[in-house]
């Protein structure tokens, strides 16, 4: 039974304040079917949404079998329209995109009715109100009357105690409407059945009782003919369904229908009442919703996950492109300048008759060591060399192979110190380019010293880094590590004479002998240092001092350049020159210093045009991706509403676009990843011909180490993209999900 006790609605608004109802006082019981007639804007669908909750009441009170409506929660107000108030709406209101079937076990599912059950249910109804063999069709090519049949399947299979119908017959033409009106006849007994029209044939040819509204008042209430009967035969003989009797069912059963105790046999198929309960947030429910609506709004979610992709994709090769562009750039800076390094190209005059040329220069290096940030102060040797030769274990080889360089400095060779034994690995500016072997060890018994990939290939054993210029030389059998160890003679003076080849003999009693400690990978165009030997200044001066005493050179020190050498505390605090060279009457010079605050600034400027770059795409793709969310988000509100309207909780609806999120995210990461590893791949390619060039000799060097897949960045890309995604469509929807059933389906 519904009472209703001076209800009245206001809608409140700048202009001034609507008043919908007001004063209305009605009492309805089952077995009465009640029209409700009015003029528009009179306060019918208005009254019909204060009874079912869809909309809240300014004042007064509406007891349902009793029980006062107006302290129902929302979560309250979703159970009784999934349970006991079924509507029928002018519009139909069906999931345009759901198949018949699928619409009209919605609210059966909802509450976890087995699968098999609710479709038994389903086409026992379907076929009841004229629609058997339309169960796979979608909403949206049926009719206007089959849909309205629809509506009243998906309305009677929950079994309503109330049924609202909102001008039921308002789309339709006179014969399908009389059809309507004969289902709503035939489901009535048992039930109160509320219908608005402006129609008063149709109320007075099939309603009980007829109820006026004008300008929000009852100004009318008749009783035409005597209600229908008070039980529901025909509903419960449909909602039933067949089952076999085992013990724990029957106990199950006679707890929900005692009435049924005695007529449950065990083993026996026997036809029982459905019974239902509500679940206000049904996980089944909402995952098959979810899945179904991804399905069949396939078009508009491809354009969301592609609109990602795509974007996500631009920027990633973006970064990829010019990360690696500007870092193989500024990498070739920094192993080709050694810009910490300070030198003292001019030390100043100084008294010769009583300073030496190296007491002045010890005394000079002191005071420079008290210098604010100046860390290391040291001498720093470089002197071209002669002759080279390199002894192995099977092989002896001379460094005059002619074969053409792929980089300069090969024909020039030069030692070049690393400045005093407690110069460590981690002050040599090219520390990650010892690809093989190890740093020198400055307590070895012979010197030791690195030398470059591309000399030791190029001018001991006759190979090219560039393929075009090998002339079929093989490189299967190379191995650089095997050089790692091996003797290197270097000679201050020609050892070859005539036509008589140099050998291990010769060369050992006329040359200085160092240990190879270490390869510099040369993988690569446009390096410097491929023609410099590295070794400590004790090595360097073992070898001056053997030119001096067993060679007899006796101008052995005009051989090579001296240089007191600076570091600073911090390489971007640079040393004040000006000031050093005027205080001590010398001339420092650093000229890669000043490249290096230019390489410095033009990789700050890149860093801000790449972010730029990367802001630009990424509003410009996130704008397209976001729009196209909140335009399907906004066409979904009627079905919001219609969800609200079938008792669907907001957690529930909530978790719906949870599911379609997580549906599109895992295709995002899974589609983007692998584009991103293909157009990697591809650009690395490339990159390689382009860039490095120098492929052929992969075998022996292995990867190319400037190169770099931002990984890192990358996926934290892509994890950002799905949290953006998450985002842009759960705020929106979230909202969506939190509106009233009445404004969604308006807004829809």
């Amino acid at each position: 039974m519904i009472d209703i006790r001076d209800l009245e609605k206001i809608y409140h608004t700048k202009e001034r304040d609507y008043v919908a109802l007001k004063d209305v006082n009605l009492t309805f019981e089952p077995g009465e079917f009640i029209a409700v007639l009015g003029e528009s804007g009179s306060g019918k669908t208005t009254f019909l949404n204060m009874i079912s909750g869809v909309d809240t009441k300014t004042s007064g009170t509406i007891l349902f079998n009793e029980e006062n409506t107006g302290k129902w929660k929302d979560k309250k107000w979703r159970e009784i329209r999934n349970t006991e108030i079924g509507f029928i709406f002018q519009r139909f209101n069906l999931i345009e995109h759901l198949t018949v079937m699928e619409n009209v076990t919605l609210p059966l599912i909802l509450t976890g009715s087995d699968d098999k059950v609710a479709i038994e249910i389903a086409r026992r109804l379907l076929k009841e109100v004229g629609l058997e063999g339309t169960e796979d069709k979608l909403a949206s090519e049926l009719s206007g009357g089959q849909r309205q049949r629809v509506a009243i399947a998906r309305t009677i299979i929950i079994n309503p105690t109330v049924i609202l119908a909102d001008e039921p017959t308002g789309a339709l033409d006179s014969t399908t409407a009389k059809e309507i009106l004969e289902l709503l006849q035939h489901f009535a007994p048992g039930r109160i059945i509320i219908m608005v029209t402006h129609d008063e044939d149709l109320a007075y040819d099939n309603a009980t009782r007829v109820v006026r509204l004008h300008d929000g008042k009852v100004i009318s209430d008749e009783i035409i003919k005597e209600k229908n009967a008070d039980k529901r035969l025909t509903t419960d003989d449909l909602l039933s369904y067949n089952t076999k009797i085992t013990r724990r069912k029957r106990r199950h059963l006679v707890k929900q229908f005692p009435e049924l105790e005695g007529q449950l046999e065990l083993g026996e198929t026997t036809k029982i009442p459905l019974h239902r309960k509500y679940i206000a947030n049904n996980p089944v429910f909402t995952r098959m919703i979810a899945r179904e609506n991804y399905r069949q709004k396939r078009a508009i979610n491809r354009r969301i996950l592609w609109s990602f992709v795509i974007g996500i994709s631009l920027l990633l090769l973006v970064n990829i492109v010019m990360k690696n562009i500007t870092a193989y750039n500024f990498h070739l800076f920094d192993i080709n300048n050694d810009y910490e390094q300070y030198l003292v190209t001019d030390i100043g005059t100084y008294d010769t008759e009583t300073t030496t040329e190296d007491e002045h220069i010890a005394s000079l290096m002191a005071s420079l060591e008290t210098e604010e940030n100046v860390d290391d102060v040291y001498l720093y040797y470089e002197h071209y060399v002669q002759e080279l030769y390199l002894a192995t274990t099977n092989n002896f080889y001379s460094s005059d192979s002619g074969e053409r360089t792929i980089n300069a400095g090969v024909y020039s060779p030069r030692i070049t110190t690393l400045g005093p034994d407690t110069i460590t690995e981690e002050d040599f500016y090219l520390r990650d380019q010892i690809f093989i072997g190890r740093f020198p060890n400055p307590d070895a018994t012979t010197p030791e010293v690195l030398i470059s990939s591309e000399y030791l290939l190029s001018q001991f054993l006759g190979i090219s880094l560039n393929e075009a210029l090998n002339d079929g030389a093989s490189t299967d059998n190379i191995r650089l590590e095997a050089f790692v160890d091996k003797t290197l003679f270097i000679c201050g003076e020609t050892v070859k004479l005539g036509d008589t080849e140099p050998n291990l003999t010769t060369v050992d009693g006329s040359c200085f002998a160092y240990t190879i400690s270490g390869i510099l990978n040369s993988y690569y165009q446009g390096i410097n240092y491929v023609g410099n030997i590295y070794m400590f200044n004790d090595g360097f001066e073992l070898y001056v001092e053997y030119l001096k005493d067993d060679k007899g050179f006796t101008r052995a020190d005009e051989y090579y350049d001296k240089y007191i050498a600076l570091t600073p505390d911090n390489v971007n605090e640079p040393l004040s020159i000006s000031e050093l060279n005027a205080t001590y009457d010398i001339t420092i010079e650093n000229p890669e210093y000043r490249q290096y605050q230019e390489t410095r600034d033009l990789e700050l400027m890149l860093e801000y045009m790449y972010y730029a770059i990367f802001a630009s795409l990424f509003v410009i793709s996130g704008t397209v991706a976001v729009n196209i969310v909140i335009s399907s988000i906004h066409e979904r509100i009627r079905e919001i509403g219609i969800y609200s309207s079938i008792g669907v909780s907001k957690k529930s609806i909530r978790n719906m676009f949870v599911f379609e999120t997580v549906e599109t995210a895992w295709r995002i990461l899974l589609i983007t990843g692998a584009l991103y590893g293909i157009l990697a791949l591809t650009f690395q390619y490339a990159y390689r011909f382009v860039v490095v060039n120098l492929t052929n000799l992969e075998p022996i060097f292995g990867y190319n180490p400037v190169f770099s897949y931002e990984t890192t960045f990358s996926i934290t890309v892509i994890i950002g993209a799905v949290i953006f995604l998450f985002v842009s469509v759960l705020l929106p929807s979230f909202k969506a999900a939190n509106m009233r059933a009445i404004d969604a389906l308006r807004s829809g």
